[in-house]
């Protein structure tokens, strides 16, 4: 019976384990490169979504084709 009692102890340890680094302040989680890394990446993707919608924009004020969206019917 003790066996078993330890077995149980043995096998719900990692559990609480992974649930402490969980609750960890996020600080403590990411090396700080990592996070320099998350960072850059976010700034760069957030960049050329701007550039290009400059570009379709400016796209669209210089050609009145591409002002209208399709095969829309007006009435």
């Amino acid at each position: 019976m003790p066996d078993a009692i330890t077995l149980i102890k043995n096998r719900t340890e990692p559990r609480l384990g992974q649930l402490e680094r969980a609750l960890a302040p996020e600080g403590s989680a990411r090396p700080a490169w990592v996070i320099a890394i998350l960072a850059s990446v976010l700034i760069f993707t957030t960049v050329v979504d701007v550039l290009g919608n400059l570009l379709v924009i400016i796209s669209v004020f210089r050609n009145r084709k591409l002002r209208n969206s399709g095969k829309v019917t007006q009435r």
